[in-house]
């Protein structure tokens, strides 16, 4: 297989395992394997006999031939040149990767998982989220660069990229601990959480929910006026950009009112993950094109 057909499948399966991550934190399974890495319950293959066992497995499953998939792609790699844009853009991949690996070895094993509510897993919630941010959009860069046999993307890196990145990242960084303060201390109903969000009695997870929100309506109104002034620009048709920046502020909403339903919440990360990788494409093919907006 070629190193495209390596990116191609390691990008599906990076969606494929933050989903199936954000699966097992929503139902509480996170400790189906016991506190054993990489076995479950000291078996490479276990019995799966109960539904928290299983989801466990099955996501441990799709993170272990993501990394296979990561080391193969890193191994093919080393034919191309030190300073090439693919090795670099697969140096880094390989780091988020590993790194993945390791922060999910660790939350295992000192069982950072089910209903622990410890500030060490407070933390390790939104930098597990933010660096598999950066796992996808290393996996999005190679498979783009690749597909269109690109050398050069320096141009892409700009400050209105660095702003919008940086809101995708707090915006995902907030969204996990919103989703683990939902387990954790979930409300009966939409009211009494939007209460509870402001109550100074609540746990400090709880009322750390309102920032979630706050930044990702940010984003979406930064992002969706970045999309119009290309349009303007450059009179590039950017509308798919445009309907998922709608879908995913509309899936937001419905699921906020509803009081978080997890086939919503999982739809609206598979969502932001989509908007994440259609954002660095255009950005990709605006760089290729030599066309920069200075401003939002």
């Amino acid at each position: 297989m070629k190193v495209e057909s390596y990116a191609k499948a390691g990008l599906l399966l990076s969606i494929a395992s933050i989903l199936a991550g954000a699966f097992v934190r929503a139902t509480g399974s996170g400790d189906g394997c016991g506190a054993t890495w990489p076995t479950c319950k000291g078996k490479i293959i276990p019995a799966l006999s109960d539904t928290s066992e299983l989801i466990e497995f099955s996501h441990r499953s799709v993170s272990g031939v993501l990394l296979v998939v990561t080391l193969i792609i890193f191994a093919k790699t080393r034919k191309f040149q030190k300073d090439s844009l693919v090795r670099i853009v697969t140096n880094y991949l390989t780091f988020f990767v590993i790194f993945e690996a390791l922060i999910g070895a660790v939350i295992v094993i000192f069982e950072w998982v089910g209903l622990n509510s410890s500030l060490p897993r407070i933390i390790a919630v939104p930098i597990h989220l933010v660096n598999t941010f950066g796992l996808l959009g290393s996996y999005a860069i190679l498979y783009k660069i690749l597909q269109d046999d690109l050398q050069n993307i320096k141009n892409m890196f700009n400050k209105n990229f660095l702003l919008i990145s940086s809101l995708f990242l707090l915006s995902g960084a907030t969204g996990s601990i919103t989703a683990l303060a939902d387990v954790l201390f979930p409300s009966a109903s939409f009211v009494e959480g939007f209460l509870a969000d402001f109550d100074r009695t609540s746990e400090v997870l709880t009322r750390l929910r309102i920032l979630h929100p706050i930044i990702s309506s940010t984003l979406s109104i930064v992002l969706y006026v970045y999309a119009i002034g290309i349009r303007k620009k450059f009179n590039v048709s950017v509308k798919p950009l445009q309907i998922l920046i709608l879908i995913a502020v509309f899936l937001g909403v419905i699921n906020v009112l509803s009081n978080i339903v997890l086939p919503l919440s999982i739809l609206h990360l598979a969502i932001a993950d989509f908007l994440w990788i259609s954002y660095i494409y255009v950005s990709i093919d605006l760089s290729k094109n030599n066309l920069f907006i200075n401003s939002l």
